[in-house]
């Protein structure tokens, strides 16, 4: 998470979890709310689709219903929610790091 603690962003938690689904990560950063899925793919997997293409429907409903649920347990409702994808591909030892603000919507 330092790619995005690099960036401003304050890490609020990790592997959030109910009975709905689970949010990777949630940052906050001003007056915004990041619930961000990270997907990590190698050569080759870009065949389906990559990060971005494994966020299908119904991963997305789940991350919405979640999110909803952190925001009132947290009380957090002044801030603006964004339902993000943070990608790392790595290749020959290297990581390229892609950080889709807002993915998608709920």
């Amino acid at each position: 998470m330092r790619f995005l603690e690099g960036r401003g962003h304050h890490v609020l938690a990790r592997r959030f979890r109910v009975r709905h689904g689970e949010i990777d990560v949630v940052t906050r950063s001003g007056d915004h709310l990041y619930f961000v899925e990270v997907k990590t793919r190698r050569p080759g997997s870009d065949a389906f689709g990559g990060g971005v293409g494994s966020l299908t429907a119904l991963k997305q409903r789940r991350m919405g219903r979640v999110a909803d649920i952190f925001v009132g347990r947290s009380r957090l409702h002044d801030l603006v929610p964004h339902l993000s994808l943070l990608t790392v591909e790595t290749r020959g030892g290297r990581a390229r790091v892609r950080f889709l603000p807002d993915a998608f919507d709920a």
